[in-house]
């Protein structure tokens, strides 16, 4: 048996969950936004400004207001994945899109975004400008919920190394370390290997790391080493170049069921320069390079690392305290200088050894209790991604500003158009609804500032979310969501 809503009543139940979401999300946004209080399943409260934590606390009893507000949430959590930052961003415009074209048809709402958001997006990166150093903790502190401890930390970080690591921490405090690493430019080999869900990356502690030059075509070579890392709850990390997808199949199995904490990533490069960079890996991490797969491998022929962490684009190896590379590096120094190499080739040797003997910034996030520290850590990594899509595309200005002035330069005499860039407003409007005094400022001038990137994927997602909405003219409820 189905429940089923049609048209305006479909839609106007579509919009009650959603603007009870915005109106919660939204009173967070902007220096002067206001704190929310969440409950959690015992009753103990949470004091936070974070606009995602509260967009996730909240469901409705009632359905379709639930599907509402689960269809903004969607743009948020988007463009907090991509970006780290923007999920108040996008539930505003989102939000915003939606009331002020729900009295259009569906068709002609969908030709008038693809005709105006390319043209202000296109405004807000000749609008932009490029992150300098000194300036990546206003970024920083702007994606914590202007938190200017977390600016001051990241920036500190970011002057010694442009590759940072959050960690949890033992202590109270939030401590900063520097750490010998290196960043490889590949990912996991399957999102089963993933463990922590909201951030899409698999981080492992004090794995042993296991190297196959070729294929891993079966794992009958490697049952001693996979039982005796699973006995001892303990970590693998495997790099090869390529897994069949029997072999791949039983390795998910086994991480999804719990049995073995592990990983799989590509090995890096191609042809001789991939044979090279295993080497320099397998001197990272001690490790024997395993080129036969037909004999049994013990645990003797795996690696360490102090830890490492995969994302959904690069891998982050943190060097064991214990592994000594200085050899290699010297060896590679001296390579450098032959006459008999290119200069290709010379540039190839010192990516290698500049590699190994990278540096890592590693934040370790305090708390007075357990819920405090990751809650902060949570913000320390999505101001960590917001300065690198700040670092990648560049900054505009901040409080919603920059969409504002871009939706200004769109001259359009059509009544769809024109709620379109009266939406493109709803940001600004809403941080100066909820008491800053920035209005007539320039935004640069005063260092609020937003990564594009950031921006860009709140605008995007919003839009996406919003034509779903806006085509929507049936809802069917199964017995179970109505009884």
């Amino acid at each position: 048996m189905e429940e089923i809503y049609f048209k305006e009543e479909a839609r106007n139940k579509l919009l009650s969950g959603i603007n009870k979401l915005h109106d919660a999300v939204a009173s967070t946004m902007g220096p002067n936004g206001k704190t929310v209080i969440i409950s959690d399943v015992y009753g103990k409260p949470k004091v936070t400004k974070d606009g995602v934590s509260v967009a996730r606390a909240i469901s409705f009893k009632d359905p379709v207001e639930n599907m509402g507000a689960e269809l903004i949430k969607e743009a948020a959590e988007l463009t907090v994945d991509v970006a780290g930052d923007g999920t108040t961003t996008a539930t505003v415009l989102a939000t915003a899109f939606v009331n002020n074209l729900k009295e259009f048809e569906s068709r002609d709402i969908n030709k008038a975004f693809d005709e105006i958001i390319p043209k202000v997006i296109d405004q807000l990166k000749q609008n932009s400008k490029t992150l300098e150093r000194h300036d990546i903790k206003h970024v920083a502190t702007i994606s914590a919920n202007n938190d200017t401890v977390i600016g001051d930390i990241i920036q500190e970080a970011y002057n010694h190394s442009d590759i940072i690591k959050v960690e949890e921490s033992a202590s109270n405090n939030d401590i900063l370390e520097l750490v010998e690493g290196m960043q490889l430019d590949v990912s996991y080999l399957s999102k089963a290997f993933v463990n922590i869900e909201r951030k899409a990356e698999c981080e492992l502690t004090n794995p042993h790391v296991l190297i196959i030059d070729g294929k891993l075509e079966t794992l009958k070579g490697f049952e001693q080493l996979l039982n005796a890392v699973a006995a001892n709850n303990e970590s693998l990390l495997i790099i090869t170049e390529h897994i069949t997808e029997q072999v791949l199949r039983m390795l998910e199995t086994n991480a999804l069921s719990g049995n073995i904490k592990l990983c799989a990533i590509k090995s890096p490069g191609f042809g001789q320069h991939r044979k090279d960079l295993l080497k320099d890996i397998a001197k990272f991490t001690q490790s024997t390079i395993i080129t036969d797969l037909s004999k049994p491998h013990t645990l003797n022929v795996a690696g360490k690392l102090q830890s490492v962490r995969v994302t959904k684009n690069n891998s982050i190896l943190v060097k064991d305290n214990t592994v000594d590379v200085t050899e290699i590096i010297n060896d590679l120094n001296e390579l450098s200088k032959s006459i008999d190499l290119s200069e290709h080739d010379k540039d190839l040797i010192i990516q290698r050894r500049d590699r190994l003997t990278g540096k890592i910034s590693i934040i370790k996030v305090g708390g007075i209790s357990e819920v405090e520290m990751k809650e902060r850590k949570d913000r320390y990594d999505d101001a960590v991604l917001a300065v690198a899509c700040a670092l990648e595309e560049g900054i505009v200005e901040g409080a919603g500003r920059a969409l504002s002035n871009a939706s200004e330069t769109i001259s359009e005499d059509n009544e769809i158009i024109i709620a379109i860039v009266k939406s493109l407003f709803a940001p600004n409007n809403q941080i100066l609804f909820n008491g800053a005094k920035i209005d007539g400022f320039d935004m640069f001038e005063l260092n609020i500032i937003d990564p594009l990137k950031v921006t860009r994927c709140a605008l995007e997602n919003a839009v996406a979310v919003a034509k779903t909405i806006l085509s929507t003219d049936t809802i069917i409820l199964n017995e179970r969501q109505w009884n």
